[in-house]
């Protein structure tokens, strides 16, 4: 019973696959042999003689155990009633036999014939009932068990009880539990796979005993359920199906990945993560085989788990699921499609996706061949667009639905604008105004103010046109000004911009607005600011009215 490691976990491969092993031994049977006196038998107090072990054969085959209870001993009506239980007998008989029944053998022999897997030992009640209870006598015991370990190459877990009391119960007992357990707590401290359940408390000996000793029915199905919860947590014993389970989530570690597809390689089982990333598969005793995770916009780390023998329930089949991107790359050269234009800002919409966005790999300069290369999330659709001042790019843009594979050639010419535009867009305040896009038709550029109000705008020689300021919820003073055979720079094209929503007159549509909306409230007179409404009254609907406009900005 020397304790073997399980759920063993071994890396094949850094980023391929994961050979993971979960079970805690060979058998995909488990034998497991109920050992002890007329307690472990049932008889007496149980109505059909199986004691603890008919409800305990319940519990397993209700939880999918694979397993078969040995013993050459035969007692109780149910499909499995083998057990090596002796009425009667005490600790000393079990490792040495009883002179009056030599038929009956002894624990060495048993072990050779019965083969366990798990032994439930129960044993030192008739010792106590004749005053000749020794811990050192079950020690004993786990000292053949540990000989038929070494004898046969052969690894046994033993649940070891602290047995039930008397009716009433009494102090000899406890005193013998307490000397077994520290017996044990030793032999587990020295690398014995021992197991410690405690039966004492598990009863009441008002309600649970069918004589002194015995218990009934009631108490019999209480052990049973003792010796479950210590069975079904000790990973030694087989599944007739086990459940592998996980988590996955994003390359940050923390953010769950809901509706991915789990699968085996053979696709006969599968599951999808729920909303925390979790998944489970119920797969039979001994399966092996790849679990493989599957979602077009990931790839994952790693792309699959070798299984091998499976027996037991594995859990922490983990995955991180990385976004996948995809290349969008091209050239921007000059009218005659030669000389490289570098420096050019190829930036995808909203940063190419949520992912892309958040590694920012939407957007690259063109290098010294003029070529550039961007990412995009996995199905981004949206608009790539080229901008460098002073020159006209065509296309503007190019639009992309669902890209779901490296887009190459989307090349761009170039066409350098050499003469600027300049000026300034204030309020009636001579309030700088921000964000105005200052834009020249027929060929021209663009360019929008800064936080001063400045603006350029760069045309080609002899360019003639139109130029217009724009911004949401602003008017401007003039609305476009023409120009007609530009051969030089041209400063000082200002204009006035103004919008009844910036009552405060600073250049922006804010907080201060609504100070000021707060400063009119309920005022019954048109002319003061912040009546949007033509009603004749500052109130909830011109605050509304504020607020949309605000929200827009």
């Amino acid at each position: 019973m020397r304790r073997q490691l399980s759920g063993l976990c071994v890396f094949f491969s850094a980023f391929a696959f994961l050979l993971l092993s979960c079970d805690a031994h060979a058998n995909p049977v488990t034998r497991i042999m109920p050992l002890g006196d007329s307690i472990t038998r049932g008889w007496y107090g149980s109505a059909y003689d199986w004691g603890y072990r008919k409800p305990l054969y319940v519990l397993l085959i209700n939880n999918d155990y694979s397993f078969d209870f040995v013993g050459r001993k035969l007692d109780g009506n149910f499909q499995d009633p083998n057990h090596e239980g002796r009425d009667g007998w005490h600790a000393d008989e079990l490792l040495n036999g009883r002179a009056s029944a030599p038929a009956e053998g002894k624990l060495a022999d048993w072990l050779i014939t019965d083969q366990p897997d798990v032994i439930l030992l129960h044993i030192g009640t008739n010792d106590i009932r004749f005053g000749d209870q020794n811990a050192n006598e079950v020690s004993s015991i786990l000292d053949v068990i540990d000989a038929y370990e070494v004898n046969n190459n052969k690894h046994v877990t033993v649940v070891l009880a602290l047995i039930i009391n008397q009716a009433p119960p009494i102090s000899a007992t406890t005193v013998f539990n307490n000397s077994v357990n520290a017996m044990a707590l030793s032999r587990i401290a020295n690398g014995d796979d021992i197991i410690i359940v405690n039966m004492e408390t598990a009863l009441n000996y008002s309600t649970d005993m069918a004589d002194y000793l015995h218990p009934n029915d009631a108490g019999y199905a209480k052990m049973a359920q003792v010796w479950y919860n210590a069975l079904s947590q000790c990973d030694c014993v087989s599944k007739t199906t086990v459940a592998i389970s996980g988590r996955v989530v994003e390359a940050d570690g923390n953010t769950p990945v809901e509706g991915l597809l789990i699968k085996t390689e053979s696709n006969d089982v599968n599951a999808v993560t729920d909303a925390d990333g979790f998944y489970e598969l119920s797969v039979q005793s001994g399966w092996s085989g790849l679990v493989v995770p599957q979602k077009d916009s990931y790839e994952f780390e790693p792309n699959s788990y070798v299984f091998s023998d499976v027996n037991q329930d594995c859990t922490d089949a983990n995955y991180l699921a990385v976004p996948k991107t995809v290349k969008i790359a091209g050239y921007v050269l000059d009218m005659e499609g030669v000389e490289p234009i570098r420096d050019v800002n190829v930036a995808a919409e909203n940063g190419g996706g949520s992912w892309t966005n958040k590694i920012g790999r939407g957007s690259a300069l063109t290098d010294e061949n003029g070529y550039y290369e961007i990412s995009v999330d996995y199905n981004w659709t949206g608009a790539v667009k080229p901008m460098k001042s002073n020159f006209i790019l065509d296309p503007n843009a190019r639009t992309y639905a669902d890209v779901n594979q490296d887009v190459e050639q989307q090349d761009y010419i170039g066409t350098e604008l050499t003469l600027r535009i300049t000026g300034s867009v204030k309020n009636d305040c001579n309030t700088p105004v921000a964000g105005v896009l200052v834009d020249a038709n027929n060929g021209g550029g663009e360019g929008v103010t800064d936080v001063n109000g400045f603006y350029e705008v760069w045309v080609g020689e002899e360019w003639q046109g139109t130029i217009t300021p724009a911004k949401a919820n602003f008017t401007f003073t003039p609305s476009s000004l023409n120009y007609d055979n530009v051969l030089t720079d041209i400063v000082d094209q200002n204009y006035t911009a103004n919008s009844i929503y910036d009552l405060d007159c600073s250049g922006n549509i804010d907080w201060g607005d609504i100070s000021v909306i707060a400063q009119n409230w309920l005022q019954n007179d048109e002319t003061v600011a912040g009546g949007f409404i033509i009603d004749g009254r500052i109130d909830f609907l011109d605050f509304a009215d504020f607020a949309n406009v605000w929200k827009g900005q």
